[in-house]
């Protein structure tokens, strides 16, 4: 038995992500598991998805809405089965393919596991052994949770965590000594991966599929859900961003989505 995780606060995601996520996680994890997700906001989760209540951690309100710091939860005793393998994924990630090597990896090498923080574009031109190391890239995480209370623990005792850090990454970078990252090829970044910068995305439309990454990660703008609906819409930022659906999200949405109805998307009218 194994364990995927994710977490929902406040009204930052609509429940549809719980299910996407749920059922892309039963299509590509051919093993018993569970699958839970902790949260303050059960509001609107299909009955068959396992919720768990989000331990209250007295997070300001202000960091509650920056900086990720609720996904710390994880890490909570008497919260998730402690000795299985668990895998936390964040709700806009794509999963393609096969997720039983990350537990494998988990099992192999006690500590944290983790993404290592994609580099920009143009360090694609030189090997990944000359590329900085950014440290964790929170999307992805991998651990024993009866191995792994002490970054809850040290969250609690120090208040100024959240004034310190950016990002509850940075927090796991600098403070979790045992980390290891995932095979660098098993996920792809939609925003550095996928799409090209303005004027090269004028030229080359096209958003490029990754074909070997096993999770797609979306990280900023847009969202998955950004890039779904019909229409003529744009997305994205000022140098990447691309318009209306792109399909192959649009095909893993609706696969995993049997509740999906299109509407008109709020950037609608900002076409470019």
């Amino acid at each position: 038995m194994v364990t995927v995780v994710c977490t929902r606060w406040l009204d930052a995601f609509p429940a549809s992500y719980i299910r996407v996520l749920r059922n892309a996680v039963r299509a590509n994890l051919n093993v018993e598991h569970r699958f839970i997700c902790v949260t303050d906001n059960p509001k609107g989760l299909d009955s068959d998805i396992e919720s768990m209540p989000m331990p209250e951690m007295n997070i300001p309100l202000q960091y509650k809405k920056s900086g990720c710091w609720p996904k710390l939860a994880i890490f909570a005793p008497n919260l998730l089965p402690p000795d299985q393998p668990t895998l936390y994924l964040d709700l806009d990630v794509l999963i393609k393919g096969d997720l039983l090597p990350f537990f494998e990896q988990i099992r192999s090498q006690p500590g944290l596991h983790a993404l290592r923080e994609w580099n920009p574009t143009l360090w694609n031109l030189v090997p990944l052994s000359m590329r900085p190391d950014r440290g964790v890239q929170g999307s992805i995480l991998g651990f024993i949770p009866q191995n792994s209370h002490d970054i809850y623990h040290r969250f609690l005792a120090d208040k100024s965590i959240p004034e310190r850090y950016a990002l509850d990454q940075d927090y796991l970078t600098d403070t979790v000594v045992q980390r290891h990252y995932w095979p660098f090829d098993w996920t792809a970044s939609f925003k550095w991966h996928c799409t090209r910068y303005y004027p090269l995305n004028k030229v080359l439309p096209s958003v490029i599929e990754p074909t070997n990454a096993k999770i797609v990660v979306f990280h900023g703008r847009p969202r998955p859900i950004d890039v779904v609906p019909l229409g003529n819409y744009r997305w994205g930022t000022k140098r990447r961003f691309g318009h209306g659906p792109v399909d192959w999200v649009r095909d893993y949405w609706l696969r995993f989505d049997e509740q999906w109805v299109d509407q008109p998307t709020a950037n609608q009218n900002q076409v470019a």
